[in-house]
């Protein structure tokens, strides 16, 4: 069966995010802080916009050009992010939390030619500046900057009331122009830069928005909090693109905090949860907390970016009498790739495919399998990555020649088209909502002066509902001269100054004699995860 692609009125993302589809009123609050209260209608929201993309074209930002937005949620992200993306420019996300070392690897591969940090990381950001080249001058604040060391994004874009349009894109143009370099391990190896285009995210928000139109509850929706961060493919797409293209209110919370986030359900009357399972975790065994505020307003919660669990949703259902709405996607798919609906909830699915794309289950050989067999999940279409930035190599291993993506995750699809997720063949590690490659980690700790071979592996945390990263380490000379706890303590705090607190090996350090590998040198983390799982099963019988 021949598949094609459908065609799209819009071509550049930020006139089809601003097109006003429910006619929302310009007085409409658009963007709420949750810690502050300060707000922006929508009226305003598209002044700002229109002004900021004036302020980059005079700033000399031109098509092509990298803005490395290194911040937590603030109420002034998306505005940046369309007026970048309406000049011409593309957004590389970052992790606010990034070590030094961590964003100039970023800086170097995006080639980025400005960075808007934030005044809890503008020290990071000007060391890291400073060697990949950037200059101070094009690293701006997103809020004032009590200390002055850089200025305010604001005061360097919208000086004055001129406004300027999105630039124009053909419709081959707006398949090849970037409007996000995102970063994911993909199935394997270090973090890669992901190639999103504006056809991309502009088919996944039509497509996605195809299904939402099909359930009884649309149109009917209030606000949304957002709580998953701005940096995050999940974030990015939900409370900017679609947020917008709704004319939703969105009340950004800048960090998680339990408290706080009750507390902003029952205040702003939060009909939709966009959360990850150790939120979920905590809504059930904080009770102290959780029900002293008032839930009723919530019509769904939706869980993205890992698994749920059956228990834990079970749970969820008892105590709110909501269902947990799974979904599905990857970075390398612009974000979503199923959606599920009240009408279409089924326990342990994680729902159907959006509309626009052909995907399809081979086993080992390639071949397509029907209904019901396991194998990898492929898709192909409009919301698939235009490749990984001067990858070819690592393109051609994702995007086979018949242009269908390899997702590296295992699963079915029943015969009503519900789709499962039951493993994952991709070495990616998932800890709550956060990609961890551990080729990183690897290197990382191979750098260690205590280390002459390591391998990582993600195991699962039953009390954390995630995964976590755990090591398996030989020693050198040095290291072998120490006790087990010193030298793992050591290796701890080694690696910790390196990397960002997600990536920690949470998961613990074992060591062994020899790291497994194949005869090419490949690490068989197979018999690493083979061996954790006897270790595992003999701690339980000594219990």
């Amino acid at each position: 069966m021949t598949f094609i692609e459908n065609t799209y009125e819009y071509t550049n993302l930020v006139d089809l995010v601003l097109t006003n589809s429910r006619n929302t009123s310009d007085n409409h609050p658009l963007y709420i802080d949750a810690d502050t209260e300060e707000s922006i209608n929508y009226g305003d929201f598209k002044k700002l916009v229109r002004q900021a993309t004036f302020g980059f074209f005079k700033n000399g930002m031109k098509k092509g050009d990298s803005l490395c937005l290194y911040t937590p949620n603030n109420l002034s992200v998306p505005s940046v992010v369309l007026a970048s993306l309406a000049s011409g420019g593309n957004v590389c996300p970052a992790n606010p939390l990034f070590t030094k070392f961590e964003l100039q690897k970023m800086l170097t591969v995006s080639k980025a030619k400005y960075i808007i940090a934030h005044p809890i990381n503008i020290d990071i950001a000007l060391e890291a500046a400073e060697a990949t080249g950037i200059p101070k001058s094009n690293v701006w604040s997103i809020c004032a900057d009590p200390a002055n060391r850089v200025p305010d994004w604001r005061s360097m874009v919208v000086r004055g009331p001129e406004e300027s349009d999105a630039i124009k894109l053909t419709v081959e143009e707006s398949k090849s122009t970037l409007a996000y370099l995102c970063f994911s391990s993909g199935t394997t190896g270090q973090p890669k830069g992901v190639m999103i285009s504006h056809h991309n995210f502009i088919a996944n928000s039509i497509e996605l928005t195809k299904s939402l139109k099909q359930s009884s509850l649309h149109g009917k929706e209030g606000s949304l909090l957002g709580v998953v961060p701005l940096f995050h493919i999940l974030g990015i797409f939900r409370f900017i693109h679609l947020a917008v293209y709704e004319g939703r209110t969105t009340v950004l919370m800048a960090r998680y905090d339990l408290e706080k986030f009750c507390q902003s359900v029952e205040k702003y009357k939060i009909t939709s949860l966009y959360v990850v399972p150790p939120m979920l975790l905590q809504l059930v065994n904080s009770p102290s907390i959780v029900d002293k505020y008032d839930f009723s307003s919530v019509i769904g919660f939706h869980a993205g970016a890992a698994p749920v669990s059956t228990g834990l949703s079970n749970q969820i259902h008892e105590k709110f009498n909501i269902p947990v709405l799974q979904g599905y996607g990857m970075t390398e798919t612009a974000s979503v790739l199923t959606y599920q609906s009240i009408e279409t909830y089924v326990p342990g699915s994680v729902g159907r495919m959006i509309s626009g794309i052909d995907a399809i289950v081979t086993d080992e050989s390639g071949r397509v399998l029907p209904s019901g067999e396991r194998g990898e999940i492929c898709i192909k279409g409009p919301i698939v990555m235009q490749g990984y930035l001067n990858n070819p190599e690592a393109t051609a291993q994702a995007i086979d020649k018949n242009g269908y993506l390899h997702t590296g995750d295992i699963g079915y699809f029943d015969k009503l088209g519900n789709w499962y997720i039951v493993d994952r063949s991709k070495e990616l590690i998932k800890y709550n909502a956060f990609q961890i490659a551990p080729a990183e980690l690897e290197s990382v700790l191979i750098e260690c002066p205590l280390v002459s071979d390591a391998a990582v592996i993600g195991i699962y945390d039953e009390k954390r509902q995630t995964e976590v990263p755990r090591a398996y380490v030989s020693l050198n000379s040095l290291g072998g001269n120490l006790d087990t706890t010193k030298a793992s303590s050591d290796i701890h705090k080694f690696v910790n100054e390196k990397v960002s607190a997600y990536k920690r090996l949470r998961g613990g350090i074992e060591f062994i004699e020899v790291v497994p590998k194949s005869v090419s040198g490949k690490i068989l983390r197979k018999e690493l995860r083979e061996l954790y799982k006897n270790q595992t099963l003999q701690n339980r019988a000594k219990l």
